[in-house]
């Protein structure tokens, strides 16, 4: 799966899930018990295996890939 592919994390996939639903880091947090510092991880890290320079790059991204 691109996935796969992309190597995603279980953990980055949820947090890429909620980021294109819109929900700020510390939401994304209170929704998975992470603090906002451990999401703003998962995001850098997503912006990383994405090659996006930002979160809404992040998303259009996914959705051309076709994973979220």
């Amino acid at each position: 799966s691109k996935i796969k592919e992309l190597e995603l994390t279980t953990r980055e996939y949820e947090v890429l899930q909620y980021v294109s639903k819109g929900l700020s880091n510390k939401e994304i947090g209170e929704k998975l018990f992470l603090s906002e510092s451990t999401i703003k991880t998962h995001v850098s890290n997503l912006l990383i295996k994405l090659n996006a320079k930002r979160r809404t790059q992040a998303i259009q991204i996914a959705k051309s890939l076709k994973i979220i």
